[in-house]
């Protein structure tokens, strides 16, 4: 898979080590890519300073990912937790941070549970997505609460360059069938994508020690359209709404089925206003929906938890100077709680204004951030970013970063019917980063090293009483060295990651282990040739050992593993692909979330139809 990653962190010996690979490359991979979710707005990868991953609709399709976690994965500094495969609830951990300290926005549209804080990456559908963005590090100071350990930004696919329909089907393990259909089109100044998909899956025996022998199914119904229009006087408008339904099955003695509802709506607009500066207006609404049921029958308590995020934003970019940069920014976001439990509060509103500032001159890079957030139950928070460049010789550069973030108490925390504490104050961090990067006729590379110090850390814990109640109680550092490389050698192109982290609690009884579910070294290695008609690539992803449990013990701790993915597509005819793709290739026994089977080796067969 090609992924474009310019990325943080490893020592001296690793950027040794990848700066001869480099030299070995025969092309270079282009760093004149367009990404808006680093700086909030449109710049080339190799103009800003953050680091910053692009998984392009090429590389979701050369991959033949099955999900969004799945292509996660791969990321450097990126780690998954999942509850046993296709469906089954996934947490995202970014840069060693809590799976909760991740930001995720769907076309520019925050979405996610507000009562469990989570997003429900396994519900939203890969074959409607165009383009993800991942941010690594904190990113409070431009988009407010959950950006501690970074920003997911996914694009639904856009069309435009004619008429351009496609039609996939697949056949695999488990009796898992999926059938897609886009029909996109547009010119240079109109733009249309529709797209309805189904996925389904008998699934398999999630549980490790087989108290429930039955398959865990999932079924999976999506549609999306986005359209756009650009106008003479350059004025542009975008529409775009995503809806995914369906349902889980599991293992649980309370409730055995999930029935849920993802949608995103979102509608903006952009007018420049002369040559110096452009304004844009964006609103949208993003819905988390879950019905719980056990055997079939919906549960009399505790059964639906509905949440909808109402969001408005308005910034104006503006350029000052030759080479400077300054955006200005109000957000405004309402959070929405429909449910059958009582919770003491069912709404809350945050108000957000921030501004940023980057400056280019003489080989040296600047770019500062500030915002201010007013929120209906914490009051007021203040973050800051600071970070700067430096172009050295051979095509080097240089940055170092400082920046602060926080993450708002969930409506759970705060909330939930005779446990929730109202008086929870936002967790917070501190991060420091130093990078490295470079630029080669024949390929790329980067590293990074960074600390995050995390305070007020909400965890539940019984009282006098014996009832679980959260408090902010924990403290959390973090050290990482992430390093990671693309070339091509002889002809196959490379790509590879390694991530060292210390994500360690710091307080208590439990200070100085290692904190849940994060391995502490993580490595990807993903290799492809295209032959013509005939394409070959393969994946390598290793982990090391992790912890279910706060105090690190032995029954506790989840074996490392490396697992080997195949794949390979063929040109039957024209506009007419088939791909085949092998799974855990090696058979390998292992899990990443303690008590849930991953699955053994497994297949996947596509048809798909695309004339040019």
């Amino acid at each position: 898979m090609k992924l474009l990653s310019v990325a943080a962190c490893c020592g001296v010996s690793c950027i040794g080590l990848l700066a001869s690979a480099a030299t070995l490359a025969e092309d270079a991979t282009p760093l004149d890519d367009v990404v808006v979710t680093a700086d909030r707005k449109a710049r080339t990868v190799d103009a800003t300073l953050a680091p910053v991953s692009i998984i392009t609709r090429q590389a979701i399709e050369t991959s033949q990912a099955a999900s969004i976690p799945e292509l996660l994965q791969r990321i450097p500094g990126v780690n998954i937790s999942n509850s046993g495969g296709m469906g089954k609830i996934s947490s995202v951990f970014i840069c060693g941070s809590n799976s909760s300290h991740v930001l995720v926005l769907v076309d520019g549209v925050k979405v996610g549970s507000a009562t469990t804080g989570s997003v429900a990456f396994e519900d939203l559908p890969l074959d409607q997505v165009e383009r993800i963005e991942v941010v690594r590090g904190p990113r409070s100071s431009l988009y407010g609460s959950e950006a501690i350990g970074g920003v997911i930004q996914i694009f639904t696919r856009k069309g435009g360059h004619g008429f351009q329909p496609e039609i996939t089907f697949g056949a695999g393990s488990h009796n898992t069938g999926k059938a897609d259909i886009n029909l996109a089109g547009g010119d240079a100044n109109a733009w249309y994508s529709f797209n309805a998909g189904h996925e389904q899956t008998d699934g398999f025996n999630v549980l490790a020690d087989n108290s429930e022998p039955d398959q865990d199914g999932y079924r999976h119904d999506s549609v999306s359209l986005h359209a756009g229009h650009r106008f003479s006087n350059g004025a542009e408008v975008e529409v775009s709404a995503l809806q995914a339904t369906g349902n889980n099955h599991f293992d649980n003695s309370f409730n055995n089925e999930t029935r849920f509802a993802q949608s995103v709506l979102a509608g903006k607009f952009r007018q420049p206003l002369n040559d110096k500066v452009l304004l844009t207006a964006q609103v949208g609404q993003g819905r988390d929906e879950a019905d719980n049921y056990l055997n079939g029958e919906p549960l009399a308590m505790f059964r639906t938890y509905d949440t909808r995020r109402d969001t408005a934003s308005l910034q104006a970019d503006i350029n000052v100077g030759a080479a400077g940069s300054l955006s200005l920014g109000l957000d405004q976001q309402n959070d929405h709680v429909t449910s059958d439990s009582a919770y003491a509060r069912t709404s809350r509103n945050n108000t957000g204004v921030f501004a940023a500032y980057q400056a280019e001159a003489g080989g040296n890079r600047l770019d500062i951030s500030a915002r201010h957030d007013d929120n209906g139950q914490f009051g007021g928070h203040n973050t800051g970013g600071a970070a700067i460049g430096r172009d050295l010789a051979n095509g080097l550069r240089a940055t170092a970063s400082y920046a602060t973030a926080f993450k708002a108490p969930s409506f759970n925390d705060l909330y939930y019917p005779f446990s929730g504490n109202p008086n929870l104050r936002p967790e917070s961090s501190r991060n420091l980063e130093l990078g490295l990067q470079g630029t080669l006729p024949n390929g790329h590379w980067s590293a990074n090293a960074f600390q995050n110090r995390v305070e007020d850390l909400v965890a539940w814990a019984p009282d006098a009483n014996g009832d679980w109640v959260p408090a902010n109680v924990d403290q959390a550092r973090i050290r990482g060295l992430e390093a990671s490389a693309g070339t091509r050698l002889a002809g196959w192109d490379v790509d590879a990651n390694l991530t060292l982290q210390q994500p360690q609690d710091r307080n208590g009884v439990n200070a100085g282990k290692t904190l849940i579910y994060r391995p502490q070294r993580i490595a990807n290695v993903a290799v492809d040739r295209d032959f013509g008609k005939f394409s070959l690539g393969a994946d390598l992803h290793a982990e090391g050992k992790r912890y279910a449990d706060e105090a690190n013990t032995d029954s506790g701790k989840l074996p490392g593993y490396a697992t080997l993915d195949m794949r390979a597509s063929y040109k039957l005819v024209k506009d007419w692909t088939i791909g085949v793709k092998v799974g855990n290739v090696l058979d390998k026994d292992y899990q990443t979330n303690k008590g849930y089977n991953q699955d053994g080796v497994n297949g996947l067969v596509t048809l798909k139809y695309a004339p040019k």
